[in-house]
């Protein structure tokens, strides 16, 4: 039977209207930082007093821009390439594993694999992050990663275990030391905060962006040169990824400085312990922890749901995934746009988050009570647009409350149980009903909410008294 004509309409739709607010929010963050100096200027006030007491910056108005671009440019360059090569794989791991003959149990047991890899490794990978220097981090995930695609070319089993551990590893490295390299950086150049949401919400962007022109590459490459072809091809855009890190970022430390060259593992339980004890006494360490942790628990749950749920709820059993995975992520696209649109009426970062997690609570609900593919479709796409305004937003939230020298440290602490929680849901996806594992996601989030709202009362109550309050990430080494 043919397929459903809503998802070309719905996919048209969301480009259509991806574009219309992309025009809509083209004015950038860091105009608006020109423009509130001008404006200080024309009043005969010192360009140098700080106009945004988030953080001051110590030049021009022109000159802080100008720094500013080539430094976003440069990031979201090694970024885009990075999320190329993690994208080009995603998607054909699973044909791969099927075309060297391994039945579904086996290919869910390396997946089981790499994210308890991530659970077990990712802690320890934050630490070293930390200690030996985030540059140096990210040009091991990339020696890593292309180590694991390497793996790709044999098909026994042990090696593409042992891939898969790799990869585990990689992940961590993928989502950690690059933001944490870049907040580090940003703050150390002296560039304002709202230019660090505005880095924030185009990495967001462009890797909707990424995802779908990597899917339309993935697929040519297959076709033409074998399954094993787009792990070639990731490899191949890490290389380029590693040569850029190498050649134009400098090191950065989570104590702004080196480790020792004596006492390594000694240094890297100093750094778990510092971790442990932030999160400890710090509420709104612990907020945004958790909120990382349920909130892409649940979109991660959400990857191995939405396929199978569509296909079932379908009159014909013809779903176009591709078309449906390209409007999930131009519906990324449009969450990053709307993120800088609130950003531009007054919405702090802390009630974007809040916003985010209602929403995203109520569109994970509906696929309970709702059986229809239409229905469903809408909703996994205002989930989508959620994952949109979830990134930029939490990442600026994380740059505020996450101490710097143990940064990816803690961003991998809570990716702990995040990677315990997928892995539970993964063993278990085909024994539950799918409306069960839907219930626990939209629970999650829900929690989630709660502690962002929390978030939101203790970021007001410091914002109160700022001269009493001294924020945690701000006290350094001191």
């Amino acid at each position: 039977m043919a397929e459903n004509p809503t998802y070309r309409a719905g996919f048209g739709f969301l480009v259509i209207a991806c574009a219309a607010a992309s025009y809509y929010s083209r004015e950038s963050p860091a105009k608006r930082v020109v423009a509130a100096k001008n404006a200080a200027a024309d009043n005969n006030n010192d360009l140098d007093t700080p106009i945004d007491p988030e953080l001051p910056s110590p030049v021009s108005a022109e000159r802080e821009l100008a720094e500013f671009e080539l430094f976003k440019r440069n990031y979201l360059l090694v970024y885009s390439l990075v999320m190329t090569a993690d994208w080009l794989q995603g998607p054909s791991t699973y044909p791969l594993y099927k075309y060297y003959g391994y039945d579904l149990a086996e290919i869910a047991i390396l997946f089981v694999v790499g994210f308890l890899s991530s659970a077990i490794f990712g802690t320890l990978i934050g630490s070293f992050a930390d200690k030996a220097g985030r540059k140096l981090a990210c040009l091991v995930f990339c020696a890593i990663y292309s180590l694991s695609c390497l793996t790709k070319l044999s098909p026994t089993f042990t090696v593409l275990l042992f891939g898969r551990l790799l990869g585990g590893i990689s992940t961590s490295l993928l989502f950690s030391v690059f933001e944490s390299w870049m907040v580090s950086e940003h703050h150390s150049r002296g560039f304002r905060e709202v230019l660090l949401s505005d880095t924030f919400s185009w990495s967001t962007f462009l890797n909707g962006l990424v995802a779908i022109m990597s899917g339309i590459l993935a697929n040519f490459v297959s076709e033409s040169y074998g399954f094993v072809a787009p792990f070639m091809a990731s490899m191949f855009f890490l290389i380029i990824a590693a040569v850029v890190v190498q050649t134009t970022w400098k090191e950065n430390y989570g104590s702004n400085k080196p480790s020792g060259s004596g006492g390594g593992g000694d240094s890297g339980k100093s750094s778990i312990r510092e971790a442990a004890k932030a999160i400890w006494q710090d509420p709104a360490i612990l907020a945004v922890g958790v909120m990382q942790c349920f909130f892409e628990s649940a979109m991660y749950s959400f990857v191995f749901l939405w396929a199978p749920v569509l296909e079932h709820a379908s009159a014909s059993g013809n779903i176009p995934f591709g078309l449906v995975f390209a409007a999930f992520m131009v519906s990324i696209m449009i969450g990053s746009v709307v993120f800088k649109v609130m950003l531009r009426n007054g919405y702090k970062h802390e009630d974007i988050a809040r916003v985010t997690f209602g929403v995203a609570t109520v569109a994970l609900v509906i696929p309970i009570i709702a059986q229809d593919e239409i229905t469903l479709f809408i909703a996994f796409n205002l989930f989508e647009l959620c994952c949109g305004l979830y990134f930029p937003s939490l990442g600026t939230l994380r740059s505020k409350v996450v101490p710097e020298e143990t940064r990816s440290t803690i961003m991998n602490v809570f990716r702990v149980p995040l990677n315990l929680i997928v892995v539970g849901v993964l063993l278990k996806v085909d024994a539950v009903a799918s409306s069960t594992v839907f219930g626990v996601c939209a629970l999650l989030l829900g929690v989630g909410f709660v502690f962002a709202n929390r978030l939101r009362a203790r970021l007001a109550d410091e914002a109160a008294r700022p001269a009493k309050h001294v924020p945690l990430a701000d006290q350094g080494g001191h």
